[in-house]
């Protein structure tokens, strides 16, 4: 059983290869619809908002009872 020894391929035609199959795929996507991808948008910046806000809050409110251990203590 003799082992075929594989040709190698030159830098170029590896190059060659990569982009072909970058574009391959690349016609293989599918992209969401404008609606879509506003909805999904708006909808991850009121999610950011949201966990902001609520980040916010409790920074307030552990200061606040830090500052009222203070007060006390």
């Amino acid at each position: 059983m003799a082992k075929e020894k594989k040709k190698k391929k030159n830098i170029f035609t590896k190059i060659k290869e990569f982009f072909a199959d970058v574009k391959a795929e690349s016609q293989k996507v599918i992209w969401t619809s404008k609606k879509n991808l506003v909805k999904y948008s708006v909808a991850t910046l009121v999610f950011i908002l949201f966990i902001c806000l609520f980040f916010v809050g409790i920074n307030e409110l552990v200061k606040l009872i830090v500052k009222a251990k203070e007060l006390i203590g």
